[in-house]
């Protein structure tokens, strides 16, 4: 990659406590030629996480340290680093082919739809098979994808950088967990994306981690599920989609997270 070129993308990583696993991906992520850069935010880790990102001299790596604060703040500080047309949020124990890594640049550089934001892909589980369901064809928003065609599982969203951070929540935000569908969810309501029905990388879900803990961590966490519901409500009303039976089913979830949000304050 050119030094004095902007990268087209950036990969923004928060990580806690997974030196070894951070460590691979990162290696594994630079051995691949191209014009991106990989943001990784290092959220208080005591297993010398820091010192080893540290020791790559590739200029393509920026890492940056704070005290633990949560997934939350740590994704945003790694993206208030980024410099490439493009932010690609990834996490610490999930893996990016080189082909897909490949494919996403390709896509990065080719010019988008007029008010598309960005491209979504799938992730294969460690068995090789794709998590979820496949897309439908053609240009799509992240609400009518959930809501409409019941696309579920986890996928790997692309966006502008600028649509990215109009939509982000602040860095200092006080809460420890936000769903990431809650900054799709925010931009399903004006833009749309590009589907692509390609696997890019594998999902790992370690045990004891946030996706095995993930009903817990909502309850815990109840005033950003409000918020996230409260976005699906206006997407309706937005005819982002057309879903009665989601906006009925938001709607209660909204008020649930609402109590559950003031029975935390107790």
């Amino acid at each position: 990659m050119i030094r004095d070129m902007s990268p087209l993308l950036s990969i923004c990583i928060p990580t806690f406590n997974r030196r070894d696993k951070i460590a691979r991906l990162v290696a594994e992520m630079l051995r691949t030629p191209g014009p991106f850069e990989i943001c990784v935010h290092v959220d208080g880790s005591t297993d010398g996480s820091f010192e080893t990102l540290r020791q790559s001299d590739d200029p393509r790596l920026r890492v940056t340290y704070s005290e633990n604060a949560g997934r939350a703040r740590s994704l945003m500080i790694a993206m208030e680093a980024a410099t490439g047309k493009f932010i690609m949020p990834f996490d610490d124990d999930d893996w990016l082919y080189a082909a897909g890594l490949q494919n996403i640049l390709d896509d990065c550089a080719s010019p988008l739809p007029p008010t598309a934001t960005g491209y979504i892909y799938h992730l294969d589980d460690e068995d090789g098979n794709r998590v979820g369901t496949a897309f439908p064809d053609g240009r799509n928003n992240f609400l009518s994808l959930r809501c409409d065609h019941d696309v579920r599982g986890d996928k790997k969203e692309v966006v502008l950088t600028g649509d990215l951070r109009a939509v982000a929540y602040p860095s200092n935000t006080p809460h420890r967990r936000i769903p990431t569908s809650y900054l799709w969810s925010r931009l399903a309501l004006t833009k749309d994306v590009v589907a692509r029905n390609i696997s890019v990388g594998r999902k790992h879900y370690l045990p004891g981690g946030m996706s095995e803990n993930i009903a817990s961590l909502k309850i815990k966490n109840a005033s950003p599920m409000a918020e996230l519901q409260k976005v699906h409500i206006q997407g309706y009303f937005k005819k982002r989609y057309r879903s009665k039976t989601h906006f009925v089913r938001c709607v209660t979830l909204y008020f649930s997270y609402i109590i559950a949000s003031f029975l935390n304050r107790k």
